[in-house]
């Protein structure tokens, strides 16, 4: 979970100060500069994890969801969820299921943007891309020499992924303040504007 609070009275009291004649609307203001903060946020956050990830920038954006902030509670938040994904949801070689000499000697995948693709084996235990009943489909691999039972390999969780302090989150980090201040300033401005009409 990632939260945007203020210190509401110091902060609140500046844009009521700047507001001047209409400083009782400094709490709303700070609200919507919270809010559209989240709101970009979330998107520049999406775009960094697809910088670092082989996976669809769609699935970071449903992964993340934003709690707005209200004038009474200033305080936004963009919330996390999911469990870890399947490796195939990234790039992997081949993705559908073969049988007999169809079959590939080996299948690869990353997960890394920069990485190269690895080999998915342990041992002599290689991965396949298997179909089960239910139609659903995944790279798996033996437990030991026997056909059953199969796991799916899985990868890093996207809640884990976004809040990854080196190449995600602590990227953007730096440019919410930025951002907050940009939004601040943008509605005071339409506040303003908006009331002298």
């Amino acid at each position: 979970m990632i939260v945007f609070t203020v210190d509401d009275n110091g902060l609140v009291k500046t844009i009521a100060d700047q507001l001047g004649e209409y400083h009782d609307k400094a709490p709303t203001v700070l609200k919507q500069a919270l809010n559209a903060t989240a709101k970009d946020a979330r998107s520049m956050l999406a775009t960094q994890a697809k910088d670092i990830y082989v996976i669809q920038k769609s699935k970071f954006n449903k992964a993340m969801t934003i709690k707005n902030a209200s004038a009474r509670k200033l305080e936004a938040l963009i919330v996390t969820a999911g469990a870890p994904l399947e490796l195939i949801d990234f790039k992997s070689n081949p993705k559908t299921p073969s049988t007999g000499a169809a079959r590939p000697e080996v299948t690869t995948g990353k997960v890394l943007v920069k990485s190269s693709m690895k080999r998915l084996e342990m041992g002599d235990l290689k991965a396949f891309v298997a179909k089960f009943k239910s139609g659903h489909v995944s790279i798996v691999q033996r437990r030991g020499p026997e056909r059953l039972p199969l796991r799916k390999l899985l990868s890093p969780s996207i809640p884990k992924m976004i809040g990854n302090e080196q190449q995600v989150y602590g990227e953007v980090q730096p440019k919410i303040a930025e951002l907050l201040d940009a939004n601040i300033r943008k509605y005071i401005k339409k506040t303003v504007e908006a009331k002298q009409k």
